[in-house]
């Protein structure tokens, strides 16, 4: 199994190219011609998110177009993913604004962009692809949408649920510090401390790195 990250311009955003041979499946999808060139030659079997905020989710439609795939998220996520409010595409540009230290992308954001699943779970979801093991769990803390996605038990794409530091962004409409210390963080604390993660934004990681922060 391959790992190919590419960091797209809204926000430094990770999204994640999980390949086998010419088969793979793409994390938190953004598009633009760099990625088409990556993915040449290659069949996307399935979209895949690691929660619903816009800078996560703004190649959704384009891959579904370009590539016939389909998308798989939560049932919580799904509902924020074809509104606009609740997304962030329709605040996006108004977030740059407010950051100054942020280097505003030379294009224009979709400010009504939505998007949808075509195959919905609830808390949880495990399936097999190219002899990968692929768990996929609903954990709250940066949105109502968020999970985290594993792959054979000792890779994980974490979003911005857990990134390199102590407290996950919690700070926006959607995000519940109480239940990232609450409910998340316990069962982060029952994951092997050598399982390699992939943030939404930064390097990867070890969990074991991660505790360092926590404790």
């Amino acid at each position: 199994m391959k790992i190919t990250t590419y960091i797209s311009p809204l926000l430094e955003q990770n999204m994640y190219i999980v390949g086998e041979d010419r088969h793979c499946i793409v994390i938190d999808p953004y598009y633009d011609e760099n990625v088409a060139v990556l993915l040449e030659n290659k069949i996307v079997d399935l979209i895949l998110l690691t929660h619903e905020h816009y800078d996560h989710i703004s190649g959704v439609n384009k891959f579904k177009e370009m590539y016939g795939c389909k998308l798989l998220a939560n049932s919580k996520c799904n509902y924020n993913l074809q509104r606009p409010t609740k997304n962030f595409s329709k605040y996006f540009e108004a977030y740059y604004e407010f950051q100054s230290d942020l280097k505003k992308p030379d294009f224009d954001f979709d400010n009504k962009y939505s998007c949808s699943a075509d195959e919905i779970f609830e808390e949880s979801i495990t399936f097999k692809w190219q002899n990968n093991t692929v768990f996929i769990k609903v954990v709250p803390g940066h949105s109502a949408g968020g999970n985290f996605i594993f792959f054979d038990e000792n890779t994980l794409f974490s979003g911005d649920i857990l990134l390199d530091e102590s407290v996950p962004a919690a700070k926006f409409p959607g995000g519940n510090q109480k239940a990232f210390i609450d409910v998340a963080l316990p069962y982060i604390n029952t994951l092997p401390p050598d399982i390699v993660v992939y943030p939404g934004h930064g390097d990867s990681f070890s969990l074991q790195e991660y505790y360092g922060y926590i404790e």
